[in-house]
């Protein structure tokens, strides 16, 4: 099927292409009545805009960069979490006419040659040689969990932070004076944001930190839990992100988990399963960015916009103990 042209447009109209695209694009001084009869001789024809002319004229290349470490690659959960982050970004992208351009943190030199409009760094403990060059060449920069300095730039605050404090003043309201941290054995930027929040939650209460490191196969789970029982704690917030199998997997030991302890878990993509098994949980939302960033795409370019954005949590409440 041929595109319909501007020009066609015009031509049906009995107008200018100039006064066309003005009448399109809401622009310019035309009379009411002339915006109305272009805009509908448009829609009868079926004309839509074609988005990579207009992103040349703009000065646009409607790509979006995307940061992948190597490094990350050689951990599972972290392959998993990149992997999901790029996902959302290409789905994101689509729905906006952009495509995605994926490079390696090693080669900041290939940014010379590379058109973006914007460069997403996902995670803050990938190497930013990457980011300094992006500032050096003037290509706006989008990170999560990392403040990004400079004009054109946004920091995606993704709420780790956040929803441990949330978790952990719902757990000290409920009575709990020893909370235990459960969190996995990962080099995950999310777990060490988690696991820091937790420090400095006990460290301004005067409390003794009670952190227990979790194993991918969670064969060492129910003997941290009990370590964590021995040094007194009678409540604990489950960071690790399968909340709903850490909770059934307690319930499995019973015999040794007092049943009145008090749990709370992250939830990033388990919240109806939570919910069914009446965990409160505290509910993350990490893949939002790449839809945040969108958003204030327009701001981030022209340098003038938020610099840093939080995106939403919530604590949902349970009806059970553990």
């Amino acid at each position: 099927m041929t595109r319909v042209t501007l020009r066609e447009v015009a031509e049906r109209a009995g107008v200018s292409t100039a006064a066309t695209s003005q009448a399109l694009n809401d622009r310019g001084n035309l009379r009411p009545e002339t915006r109305e009869r272009i805009k509908a001789v448009a829609a009868e024809l079926g004309y839509t805009p074609n988005k990579h002319a207009t992103a040349l004229r703009s000065g646009r290349t409607m790509s979006v960069g995307f940061v992948m470490s190597d490094a990350s690659m050689g951990d599972a959960r972290r392959a998993l979490q990149r992997t999901r982050q790029l996902t959302t970004l290409v789905q994101a992208s689509a729905e906006h006419g952009f495509t995605v351009t994926v490079m390696p943190d090693t080669r900041p030199d290939l940014l010379a040659a590379a058109q973006l409009d914007v460069l997403f760094f996902p995670d803050p403990a990938d190497d930013r040689a990457v980011l300094r060059e992006a500032a050096a060449r003037g290509i706006p920069v989008v990170a999560n969990d990392l403040y990004i300095a400079g004009a054109a730039g946004l920091s995606v605050r993704t709420g780790y932070d956040a929803a441990v404090r949330a978790g952990l003043a719902h757990l000290e309201a409920t009575g709990a004076q020893r909370i235990g941290f459960l969190v996995d054995e990962s080099a995950v930027p999310r777990d060490q944001i988690g696991e820091s929040a937790y420090l400095a939650w006990t460290t301004v209460r005067g409390r003794t930190p009670l952190v227990a490191r979790v194993d991918a196969g969670r064969r060492r789970l129910a003997r941290e839990v009990r370590d964590l029982l021995d040094r007194g704690a009678d409540a604990i917030f489950a960071f690790c992100e399968e909340g709903p199998e850490i909770y059934l997997q307690l319930e499995v030991t019973a015999h040794v988990i007092p049943r009145d302890l008090q749990f709370v878990a992250l939830c990033t993509n388990d919240c109806a399963l939570n919910a069914r098994l009446g965990i409160t949980h505290v509910c993350v939302h990490p893949e939002r960015a790449a839809t945040t960033m969108f958003e204030a795409l327009g701001e981030i370019v022209s340098g003038d916009g938020p610099r840093v954005i939080d995106l939403p949590w919530e604590l949902v409440a349970g009806s059970t103990t553990r």
